[in-house]
């Protein structure tokens, strides 16, 4: 009953501090996130991440969405699907139609054009009637379509379906156009200087129709992407790969590996120091030596010699990181002891033949256990940094996804150098508001828990 009303007593000083409170609501809105990312993300989204193919469909190397809000022309990702196909069939030849409309109004291009044709057969073509505000019609024709393909402006047949337009706006003959220039064919009011002109803002029409032998069962998932120059919350990266994803996905990992490597470095040193105290003696100052050797070695270069000698897990790599960071509590552990075991109650226990382990177990744990609860919260956020600091350096367990491992590949594409800012500020942001719930709380314990064990 005692330790149930301490513990209670504690939770009502840990209510009456404010950062005490900040902190436990950050901790449970980190809790609750991370649980909705361990039910909502698939494992296959960690081997996704490594595929560069998986991502082809999303702009690289652009900006959050809301930098539209800011005076920025970055104009997002506009998917048209293509429902309510028509069907009619002369000479056996059935002929399937479906039309989409949108309006443009920035001043500059999309980033690309897709198509997405999504069917259960055999096609013979798929057209594309792309109808500008001018009411200017281009028709792109790809023979040959396969289901669920992605067909965009490095398409062979679509840029030979675009050159014949150019040509008679511009009335220059050209073998090949860029990417850049068949969107502006595209986008780009008509006339001799098409490829050098304004963009057309208005309402665009585009009529698909897929030509097949046989009857076809066409799926609502065809479309018609514009690929934008800015996506999600969090922009992407070099291969498109979304930073929020990631930036979510690293969440569970990091609370994981900070949690676990704290737990263990906080119980191994404290048992370890206050065996060390309450000793004392020459076991004590060999204990001390110990402590000390550990405490001497070169925590990083050591972690990555290590990491390298055997075969990482999230496991194996908070049991190390631990194994290094127990001497610090050890320290503190020791110097408590020291301070409880000159009371009088532990010198009544000698003196009644009461044996070392009982009167450690019954005087010594029981002091030591809020000293505990306390840096173990305050050591979460080393074991997440440590984490990170590993994973930036390309040490960490293999199908994960880490926002130490987005940071090294920012670095590895030169993303400050480049303006990408995205790529590098919101993963770094995360480090910080990962471990600041855990120094808050861990703050809080140790001002509430430091003068009732000086105390006793």
């Amino acid at each position: 009953m005692a330790s149930k009303s301490s513990g209670r007593s504690y939770l009502r000083e840990l209510m009456k501090s404010r950062s005490g409170v900040i902190g436990l609501g950050l901790l449970i809105i980190l809790l609750a996130i991370s649980a909705y990312v361990v039910v909502a993300l698939p494992q296959s989204e960690a081997y996704k991440w490594e595929n560069p193919a998986a991502w082809q469909g999303n702009p690289v190397s652009a900006p959050p969405f809301w930098v539209n809000y800011f005076g920025v022309d970055a104009p997002s990702t506009v998917d048209l699907p293509l429902t309510g196909w028509t069907t009619s069939v002369s000479g056996g030849i059935y002929t399937y139609t479906a039309a989409s409309s949108f309006v443009w109004s920035h001043a500059v291009t999309p980033s690309d054009f897709e198509v997405v044709p999504v069917f259960n057969g055999t096609a013979y073509e798929i057209s594309i009637a792309w109808t500008k505000p001018d009411g200017t019609t281009i028709d792109i024709i790809k023979s040959s379509p396969v289901s669920t393909a992605n067909y965009d402006l490095t398409t062979p047949s679509i840029q030979q379906s675009i050159i014949p337009y150019i040509q008679s706006q511009t009335g220059v003959y050209m073998n090949s156009v860029t990417s850049r220039q068949q969107l502006e064919a595209l986008f780009d009011k008509g006339g001799p200087h098409l490829l050098n002109n304004s963009v057309e803002q208005g309402t665009y029409g585009i009529t698909v129709q897929l030509i097949a032998g046989a009857p076809q069962a066409i799926s609502s998932a065809s479309k018609v992407s514009l690929v934008g120059d800015s996506y999600g919350y969090m922009g992407t990266d070099t291969v498109g790969r979304p930073i929020d994803l990631g930036v979510l996905a690293g969440l569970p990992w990091a609370l994981e590996i900070g949690i676990i490597s704290s737990l263990g470095a906080v119980m191994a040193g404290v048992l370890w120091g206050g065996l060390a105290g309450f000793f004392g003696g020459w076991r004590d100052r060999l204990m001390q030596w110990g402590t000390l050797v550990i405490l001497a070695l070169p925590a990083l270069p050591f972690l990555i010699a290590l990491s390298y000698s055997i075969s990482l897990t999230l496991l194996t790599e908070a049991l190390i990181i631990a194994a290094l960071s127990w001497p610090f509590y050890a320290i503190i552990a020791r110097s408590v002891t020291l301070s409880i075991r000159s009371q009088t109650y532990i010198e009544a226990d000698r003196a009644m033949g009461i044996s070392s382990a009982r009167s450690f177990l019954t005087h010594i744990l029981p002091r030591l256990t809020p000293v505990t609860i306390a840096y173990t919260a305050l050591g979460v956020s080393g074991g997440i940094i440590l984490g990170q600091t590993l994973a930036f350096l390309g040490i960490q367990p293999g199908n994960v996804i880490t926002w130490g491992g987005i940071l090294n590949d920012a670095l590895t594409f030169d993303a400050s150098v480049h303006g990408w800012w995205w790529w590098v500020l919101f993963p770094g942001i995360m480090i910080v508001v990962a471990s600041v719930p855990f120094v808050l709380v861990g703050f809080a314990l140790d001002r509430i828990v430091a003068p009732r064990v000086s105390a006793k």
